[in-house]
């Protein structure tokens, strides 16, 4: 369970492309003194939140780290301040956390540190994808996507959302699908309805509701007992962990 905090969203020609969030962890060693300070988050108590997190921060824990600096980057319970983000995100990333590593490289997409070198933004997603962590694959798939801070390759991009969609990221799922769909990677693929219906059926049922949309376009292609019949595998596909999600 994450606490998530989206930071907007973009245009990629008709393909509505979400950038990822800062991520805020909710489990730590520490235990009560760590949900003591998603309580009073939750209750907009940002201040006492803040004083419990900085305790076990200081004790060395990298996800009470992590969230003092996420509090410091977005204001909550303290002033504003990005350099201190950076260095909390900083010790808690040493320490291996890779919601750390993803909040380091948006810090950084978002030009709050590194002169906005989408480069190091890269870097800092590509080492929290070899954790495979879900939210990382996802934006990393994006600036292959766009071409931010890497070479533009949408078949890396495409493989980038598809390891994120069967790591259960609503948003990689919903990639997958609308790419299916569209048959936007090179300009003689044909749609595959049938995927490009799958994976936005198992986007929508978790809760990516943009996915909708391209559900429809591709209930177009096909007879009612298709689309159940799919509806049925992504629920299928859903409940196997995304072992199994393939069109017979």
């Amino acid at each position: 369970m994450r606490f998530e905090f989206d930071l907007g969203a973009n245009m990629y020609k008709f393909c509505c492309i979400c950038v990822a969030a800062l991520y805020l962890n909710v489990t730590s060693v520490f235990g009560e003194p760590f949900t003591a300070g998603l309580t009073a988050l939750s209750r907009e108590h940002a201040t006492t939140a803040f004083r419990a997190w900085l305790k076990v921060a200081e004790k060395g824990d990298p996800e009470g780290q992590n969230n003092v600096g996420f509090l410091y980057e977005r204001g909550l319970g303290v002033s504003q301040d990005y350099e201190q983000a950076e260095a909390w995100y900083m010790m808690a990333s040493a320490q291996g956390l890779p919601s750390a590593k993803h909040n380091l490289a948006m810090l950084t997409y978002k030009g709050h540190i590194n002169n906005k070198d989408w480069r190091k933004s890269v870097e800092w997603l590509k080492e929290a994808d070899q954790m495979d962590f879900s939210p990382s694959t996802y934006m990393l798939g994006v600036l292959y996507m766009r071409g931010e801070g890497i070479f533009k390759d949408r078949d890396v991009a495409f493989e980038l959302f598809k390891k994120a969609a069967k790591l259960g990221e609503a948003r990689g799922q919903y990639m997958v699908g609308y790419i299916y769909q569209s048959g936007m990677l090179h300009p003689d693929e044909k749609s595959d309805y049938e995927r490009g219906y799958l994976w936005s059926a198992i986007a929508l049922m978790n809760g990516f509701e943009n996915a909708r949309s391209v559900m429809i376009k591709a209930s177009l292609r096909m007879t009612d007992e298709k689309e159940a019949s799919l509806i049925k595998l992504a629920e299928s596909c859903i409940a196997s962990a995304y072992k199994a999600c393939e069109i017979s």
